[in-house]
């Protein structure tokens, strides 16, 4: 029999085990949840915050954070296809370079997403529809934004082109904005600019959402006759690009961007320009510092009437990852919240496509003019081709020789439509 001592201390080593197993079995029940973004994304969306709030109702949850540089998508394409994953959610790029990993079948769609207040009518439809992949939604938007025109209003107003209640008059046409842009360059007495009336964003990574939404804006159409293909050979296209060269040759238009992917947004901070043609999200961050009275947004000529380009980033989840359930639970909660939507819309201006989180911010004229481009049935989205990014290789290279003025925009369009030839533009959806 055993002794008073000996069985205090089975039971106090039973009470032990129990505690071990028990502590154990929580951390078991731990889930890590991985997200990756690319870096600048950690200051204009409240990342952390969304994350302090998921723990905080998932106390089994813990999320970890990385920075991944822009446009970063041929790792992951490398590891997924391995089989292997250190991110359960990434946001990165933009719909079309998700094509090939949906080639590939390595990521996972989100239709099952899109039920009672995310059904798909209640969001932006050609945000939405620029994420559909072979007739399923593989990606998720974010960053989304509009292609317009951002404007100094108090410029405006000095040259009288806004009306008796102080609202800009829109440009009804190339040639008008052009008149604009004329009216609202400064030389000096040498004649060298000092302020310029456009600053087009013709950088690498604008150069496809500038020239679509400018073709769609005048044209109605952002394609060949073939109805697959971008045109590149059309009058209007050829009107594009001549209005573009005409006005870097005549000292009305800005060139920085072939050098500064920021020089629209920073040339009208610094009062350098008086109209960027970029997205809207530029128009609150020059707000910012300009004051929100001296900037606000113009659609592109046509526009209106024929629509814009939209574009986002996006947001995949490898299917190797462990965590699709808390991926989709997080984005539900989080993500597409009002709150998290609405603080970045206010601060840095980029958009989300979840019509709701848009309560009570449409009775500002800018947005309102935003929300209208982006529910236009007639705005468009990038095109997904295999050989999208050649693609945008060679009509950047093109356009900017052209913009050098290296070369006329009839031969910028013609070198355009014989590089092209080769290349796989069959579209991926």
């Amino acid at each position: 029999m055993c002794s008073f001592k000996q069985r205090m201390a089975l039971i106090v080593a039973s009470c032990f085990v129990v505690t071990m197993s028990l502590g154990t079995l929580a951390i078991a029940k731990e889930r890590t949840l991985r997200i990756s973004a690319e870096a600048w994304y950690f200051k204009k969306y409240k990342l952390y915050d969304a994350a302090e709030k998921f723990q905080k109702d998932h106390p089994d949850v813990k999320i970890e954070y990385t920075k991944i540089g822009d446009f970063e998508t041929a790792p992951l394409m490398l590891m997924w296809s391995r089989g292997r994953t250190n991110a359960d959610l990434v946001i990165v790029a933009a719909p079309p370079d998700a094509a090939p990993f949906v080639a590939k079948d390595l990521v996972i769609d989100f239709e099952d997403l899109f039920t009672g207040d995310f059904s798909k009518d209640k969001w932006l439809g050609a945000f939405l529809d620029e994420c559909v992949i072979k007739g399923k939604i593989y990606v998720l938007p974010t960053d989304s934004e509009v292609m317009s025109l951002t404007v100094r209003k108090d410029l405006l107003a000095e040259v009288g082109l806004v009306d008796k209640k102080g609202n800009i008059i829109p440009a009804k046409s190339l040639a008008e904005l052009y008149d604009y842009a004329r009216k609202l360059t400064t030389k000096d007495a040498a004649g060298k600019t000092t302020r310029y009336g456009l600053d087009v964003n013709w950088d690498i990574a604008y150069m496809p959402f500038t020239y679509l939404s400018g073709l769609q804006a005048t044209r109605g159409n952002i394609f060949a006759p073939d109805g697959t293909t971008i045109d590149f050979a059309s009058k209007e296209a050829l009107d594009l690009l001549t209005w573009w060269h005409r006005g870097v040759k005549e000292g009305y238009f800005s060139s920085g961007s072939l050098v500064d992917h920021n020089s629209p947004r920073s040339g009208m901070k610094a009062g350098t320009n008086a109209m960027i043609w970029v997205d809207q999200g530029r128009w609150i961050e020059c707000g910012q510092v300009l004051g929100p009275e001296k900037a606000t947004v113009m659609p592109i000529p046509g526009s209106v009437e024929n629509g814009t380009l939209v574009y986002s980033m996006s947001m995949m989840v490898p299917k190797v990852s462990p965590n699709i359930d808390l991926v989709k639970q997080f984005i539900k909660e989080q993500l597409w919240s009002k709150w998290f939507s609405q603080w970045t819309l206010v601060n840095y201006g980029k958009m989300t496509a979840l019509k709701r989180n848009y309560a009570g911010m449409l009775e500002d004229p800018g947005w309102k003019t935003i929300f209208q481009l982006a529910e236009n049935e007639k705005t468009v989205y990038t095109p997904k081709y295999k050989d999208y990014p050649k693609l945008v290789d060679i009509m950047t290279a093109e356009i900017q020789s052209m913009l050098t003025l290296y070369q006329t925009p009839e031969k910028t369009l013609e070198n355009i439509q014989n590089q092209i030839k080769g290349l796989d533009l069959a579209p991926v959806e």
